[in-house]
């Protein structure tokens, strides 16, 4: 599987700023545009069904709160549960890892450090 960069044109931060001050419709609709554009370009049909899924869930927390911070605060602890899931299942992995014997396991690399002398700044007169 290639991953490919996402090209997209985004304002940059004082613009987006500027135009929640003064329009806020204007705002909602170039978020929007933007989500949805780069949901767009992603290539596989499963991960862009996961994003618009993380998408409408980031939406309902951000209608739900009483203020753009208890959204914030909502949508972090979102963040920080699915990262937690996250290392649980890669810690399972590991450990479920250490435990069999497979044919195609291989043996930890092993290495040695080398010491390097110190580069030696040249002076320039």
């Amino acid at each position: 599987m290639t991953i490919q960069p996402i090209q997209t044109a985004m304002p940059e931060f004082d613009v987006w700023a500027e135009l929640a001050k003064t329009d806020l419709a204007q705002f909602e609709a170039l978020r929007l545009a933007t989500i949805d554009g780069f949901i767009a370009q992603v290539s596989c049909e499963d991960r862009r069904l996961q994003l618009r899924r993380l998408q409408w869930r980031i939406d309902r927390v951000r209608e739900r709160a009483d203020n753009p911070l208890a959204a914030c605060i909502e949508l972090s602890r979102m963040m920080w549960d699915s990262f937690s899931h996250l290392r649980e299942r890669y810690q399972d992995m590991f450990e479920h890892g250490q435990g069999q014997s497979s044919s195609n396991a291989q043996p930890p690399r092993m290495a040695q450090v080398l010491a390097f002398r110190p580069r030696v700044e040249m002076e320039i007169a």
